[in-house]
Order: structure tokens, then C-alpha cells, then sequence
């Protein structure tokens, strides 16, 4: 018997193979390796075939990078109409309506492709949710023209589209002329498209936003009459609606009818309504009543229930909800809305208050992995309920999370964590945030930059942020303390930062301010530092800050005991020419430095000094 030998099987296509790996990288929120893939590939516009290219524009749109959309859209070499209507909807999904019209301009002069329904359907929606919004009548003019001239038929979508868009636009009467035009024809002739679900709970939506529930009802009663059955958005919206408007009545009808199977969401419209009115009772009865129904608690259900007991002054209650929520770890759940760090303030002002600013904080921090909008008045009170407790570690790195998140914490924030860092002697860290508040546009007192000063000047190894501080003091024109700018710059020669002492100095009398420079002076010399003691001793009277002869005399001597009798010379010669005559230093002083000049054989300074301690010696004489 012959054996049947199956061919091998036929390699992929080159195009199939590179097109079907795309589509696998593009289920990533990752772009990067999609585009890495796309750019490992040789000509691959033209290997690519164009669904996977109107892939990768739509997932490029989605993720906000319009302009790798569009770039992406000028190189592919044959754009079909989905490639045309993916680019239009980012655009306008993005607000850029011109960009949008030249690229709807580009689609209808177009060889290739044609507008369809598509692209109807895309401008529909795209430009009832764009600002400003068009008028009814050209939305009517456009759903009209655009199938007309390119022949083709509107859709349920689009028709629906077009029913959404009058509804924002807040023309129900032209909206209702379309609903029963789809439901009876227009003119008396059969209707080219059905209402289907959609078309009934955007009529419902419109009506219940206008506090309209009798009309929403009317509408919701049409759906049993054409055999449309109704789904859970359509419940959910007319309860929504009905609760809004106070018409309990109705809400208790809507909840026995048979067909309805409340949801999470059902819950959740239903304890606003409750806490809406301060029925916190009703409310909580409702929370009950879903674990007794098997209806999951979504975050929403928590933090109305937690916020409207927070109000009422029921906090024990609420923090019980709050461990519930942590434990069950309701928040680490995907999927559903996103909640308000701002209903969760009440709880967390209780918690920080009562010393629970740990517990707060995990709370807090599940929020915003949930990517919840921020909320400046929950920052601020974790920061200072963390600092209340002592952890300024976590009030700083709150801070931090503020500032990334381009909100700018307060006074009293920054405060509480400069105070605390240099309670606690952590100077490095109080000068830091310090620096961090002045770069966001505040200004602390001065005591607060004088207490920051006094620590960094306490802490050894901060000689230069002690600097860096008084350089914006002066730059901020922020009044400057006497005995802590004579303390900053000892810190300072002490560091060896001798040239960002001379600096400072400098800065500080051009703006005004002294120093001690007599107790500066006395203490260079007492740790043997001649040099830069005779430097500030010339600057001084260079300044006109008269020293006395005792202060010279010291450092003359000083830098003759050291073998520094030239430097000795230069300072006394600068005296001299400075108007001092030979009152420069005492009489001791200058034997010694006569003395220390032959000993170097520099007869020449020393005839000059003797010279100037024989017109002394006369000038004593005449006035005895």
C-alpha cells in the first residue's frame, strides 16, 4: 500500500509574519518595542500591508503622540479611507480641528479612498465633543451632504452619532424629530435605520440631564412597544436621572421591575441620591443591602459612604470602612471609575488629627496608583499630619510627590518640614527644602531663614550651604544678623572656602552690612591664619571700619613670628598709604617688625620702618 507524503508546509509571507508581530507588540501600552520592531524592518511601509500601519497610527493616537500619528500617516505610500478616518479621529480627539479639515481635505481629493460612513461618523463624534461646538443645523448639514455626495448610506452608528451630538449641543427638539424619523420614517416613508438600544438611552440621557423624568419615562415605555429591550446602561441612566429630580416615586417603580438587575453602579446613584438630602441612614442601609444582593462595592460605594459618615460626625464608622477598604484591597481593583481623592479629605483630616497619618498615607497612596486627580488639600494635610507625628521623612517625600505632580505646596507646608529637619538637626535636608519653597515662589519670614542659618552654622560640614544660603539672603534682599553673618564666616575660613569667605564679605558691606571683623580677625589669628587676617584687616580699612592700632599690631605680629615678614611689610606699607601714619600698630609691633626685615635682609623695609618709628618716636616728643 503507498504512503501519502503531505508537501511541507508553505513558508509565511514576509508581509503576514512582520504584519501578525505588530499586531502582537501593539497589545502593549508599551509602544517603544512596536516602534523598535518598525525600525528594525527594511522598507517597511512597503512591506507592512495597511492594516497593520492603521494600527499602529490608531495605537500611536491613543497614546497622545498625534504627531507620530501623523508623520506615520504621511509615509504610508497608499492611505485607505481607515487610515484617512484614524488620523482625523486623534486630531480631534486632541482639539486640533484645522489639522483635522486639512487632513478631511487631503481624504477627498484623495485618488485612493473616499469618506464613507466611517468618516461620517468620525466627524460626527468628533466634532459635537470638540470647542467650540457646531451648530445643530451644520451637524444636520453634514450628516446629509457628506453621504449624498459620496454615496454611500448612513449607519445605525451614524444616525445615533448624529442623535448624541444634537443631545450635547442641547437641541432636543431637532433630536426628537430624528429619533421618530428613525422610528416611523421621515415624510411618511420607512426608515433607513432602526433605533436600537443606543438610540433609547441617549433619548433617555437628554431628557433626564433636563430634569425632564416624565419625558425620559414616555421614551423608556416606547422600548416595550417596538420590542427594543432595555440594558443596564439604560436602567442606570433612568434611576441616575430619576434620583436627580427627586422623583423617588419613580425610582421605586424603576427597582420593581422585573427585567432590572441592579449593579454596582445601580448602588452607587442610589446613595448619592441618599447623601445628597443627608439620609446617611438610607445610605448605609443601601451599602448593606449590596452585600446582601451579592453586588460588588466598588471604590465609589466606599468613599461616598465613608465621606457622607465623615460629615455627619460618625469618624469611628468611617475609619472601620476605610480598614475594610484597605484590607479588601478595593482600590488595587482595575476596571471602574476613577475616585476623587477629594471625597476621602474628611477621613483623612480625621485620621491625621488622631495621629493615624500612617494609615492616611497607605490610603492615599492606593489613590493615586488609581491615577485619581490630585488634590492639593489632601497633600497638605498628610504633610502635616506627618510632621505632627514626627515623620518629616514622609511630609518631605509628600512634598516631593507635589511638586512632580506640578502642584505647589504651601507656607505652612514647607514650614512643618524645615522646622522639623532642623529640630531634629538635619540641616542638609531643612536647607534643601528650603531652597525648594524659594524656587516655588514663596517667602518664608526671616526668622525662619536666621533659624535655618543658626542650624547649618551648628552642623559641622555645612560651611558652604551656610554660604549659599546668605547669597540668597542678600539676592532677596532678606535682613541679615550681625553675629550669625560674623559666625558664617569664620565657618567658612575654617573650611578652607577662603575665597568664598572674601566673597561674602564683600557682598555683605556692598549691601550695607558689618561684621565683627575684630572678633573675626582675633579668632584667624588665634588658629594661626595670619594671612587672611591681614587681608581683612586691609579690607577693613579700605572700608573705612577702623580697627585700632591692637588689631594690627596682632597681625603684624603674628605674621613676623610666622617668617611672613614681607607680607608683615605689605600690610603695614597699606596702612600707612592708607592714612594711618605711623599709628599703624604699637611701637613693640614695629620693633618686631624692623627686626624680622634685617633678619631677611630686607634693609631697604626696614630703613622705612625705622624711618616711620623715628617721626612716631618726634611726633610723641612734641606733644609731651
Amino acid at each position: 500500500m503507498a504512503t501519502t507524503v503531505n508537501p511541507p508546509p508553505q513558508p509565511e509571507p514576509a508581509s503576514v509574519a512582520a504584519a501578525r508581530k505588530l499586531h502582537l507588540l501593539l497589545r502593549s501600552r508599551d509602544l517603544r518595542p512596536a516602534l523598535a520592531y518598525l525600525a528594525s524592518l527594511p522598507s517597511p511601509l512597503t512591506l507592512l500591508p495597511n492594516h497593520a500601519l492603521n494600527a499602529l497610527l490608531r495605537a500611536l493616537a491613543a497614546a497622545g503622540r498625534v504627531r507620530a500619528a501623523t508623520d506615520l500617516f504621511r509615509r504610508i505610500p497608499n492611505p485607505t479611507a481607515h487610515s484617512f478616518n484614524s488620523l482625523i479621529a486623534a486630531l480631534l480627539g486632541r482639539g486640533r480641528r484645522r489639522a483635522a479639515n486639512a487632513v478631511l481635505a487631503a481624504f477627498v481629493r484623495s485618488p485612493c479612498a473616499s469618506p464613507d460612513a466611517a468618516t461620517l461618523n468620525t466627524l460626527l463624534h468628533g466634532l459635537s465633543t470638540a470647542s467650540p461646538r457646531p451648530s445643530p443645523p451644520a451637524l444636520l448639514s453634514l450628516f446629509r451632504s457628506l453621504p449624498r455626495t459620496y454615496a454611500f448610506a448612513p449607519d445605525a452608528i451614524s444616525y445615533n452619532s448624529l442623535l448624541s451630538a444634537l443631545c450635547r449641543a442641547g437641541d432636543l427638539p431637532a433630536a426628537r424629530k430624528l429619533f421618530d424619523g428613525m422610528r416611523f420614517g421621515e415624510n411618511g416613508g420607512k426608515a433607513s435605520v432602526s433605533p436600537n438600544v443606543v438610540t433609547y438611552t441617549t433619548m433617555v440621557k437628554a431628557y433626564c440631564a433636563r430634569g425632564l423624568a416624565d419625558e425620559a419615562l414616555v421614551v423608556f415605555k416606547l422600548m416595550a412597544e417596538d420590542g427594543v429591550a432595555p440594558n443596564r446602561i439604560t436602567y442606570n441612566t433612568m434611576l441616575q436621572g430619576f434620583c436627580q429630580a427627586g422623583r423617588m416615586e419613580l425610582v421605586k417603580g424603576l427597582l420593581e421591575t422585573d427585567s432590572f438587575k441592579p449593579d454596582t453602579c445601580t448602588f452607587n446613584t442610589l446613595m448619592t441620591a441618599h447623601c445628597r438630602e443627608g439620609r446617611v441612614k438610607e445610605a448605609m442601609e443601601v451599602f448593606g443591602q449590596m452585600v446582601e444582593l451579592r453586588v460588588s462595592r466598588d471604590s465609589a460605594s466606599y468613599s461616598m459612604v465613608i465621606r457622607a459618615l465623615c460629615e455627619n460626625g460618625e469618624f469611628v464608622r468611617a475609619e472601620e470602612l476605610v480598614d475594610e477598604l484597605l484590607e479588601k484591597e478595593v482600590l488595587k481593583k482595575r476596571g471602574g471609575c476613577v475616585p476623587l481623592i477629594a471625597a476621602y479629605n474628611p477621613v483623612f483630616v480625621y485620621l491625621c488629627e488622631n495621629g493615624k497619618a500612617k494609615k492616611a498615607r497607605v490610603l492615599f497612596g492606593q489613590l493615586l496608583d488609581r491615577r485619581s486627580k490630585v488634590d492639593f488639600a489632601a497633600f497638605k494635610t498628610l504633610i502635616l499630619g506627618h510632621c505632627k507625628e514626627g515623620d518629616f521623612e514622609e511630609g518631605y517625600e509628600l512634598v516631593l510627590s507635589m511638586l512632580k505632580r506640578d502642584l505647589v505646596p504651601d507656607d505652612e507646608c514647607y514650614l512643618a518640614v524645615v522646622e522639623g529637619f532642623s529640630q531634629k538637626g538635619r540641616m542638609k535636608i531643612a536647607w534643601e527644602a528650603l531652597h525648594r519653597m524659594l524656587n516655588s515662589g514663596l517667602r518664608p519670614s526671616t526668622s525662619t531663614f536666621h533659624s535655618v542659618l543658626l542650624g547649618l552654622l551648628k552642623k559641622e560640614g555645612c560651611a558652604k550651604e551656610a554660604a549659599d544660603l546668605v547669597d540668597i539672603m542678600l539676592d532677596r534682599k532678606i535682613r541679615q544678623n550681625l553675629d550669625l553673618s560674623t559666625n558664617m564666616i569664620d565657618a567658612l575660613f575654617k573650611s578652607n572656602l577662603n575665597d568664598r569667605a572674601y566673597k561674602i564679605v564683600t557682598s555683605l558691606y556692598d549691601h550695607g552690612y558689618y561684621i565683627k571683623m575684630e572678633n573675626l580677625i582675633g579668632g584667624l589669628c588665634e588658629e594661626r591664619k595670619f594671612t587672611e587676617a591681614a587681608e581683612l584687616t586691609l579690607f577693613s580699612f579700605h572700608k573705612h571700619h577702623d580697627l585700632g592700632v591692637s588689631v594690627s599690631s596682632v597681625v603684624l605680629d603674628g605674621l613676623c613670628t610666622t617668617g611672613r615678614a614681607s607680607d608683615a611689610f605689605r600690610l603695614f606699607y597699606e596702612l600707612i598709604e592708607s592714612g594711618r601714619s605711623s599709628a599703624a600698630a604699637e611701637p613693640r609691633s614695629l620693633v618686631a617688625l624692623h627686626h624680622a626685615l634685617e633678619e631677611d635682609g630686607k634693609m631697604k623695609e626696614a630703613d622705612f620702618v625705622a624711618k616711620q618709628m623715628r617721626r612716631a618716636a618726634a611726633r610723641i616728643r612734641q606733644m609731651v
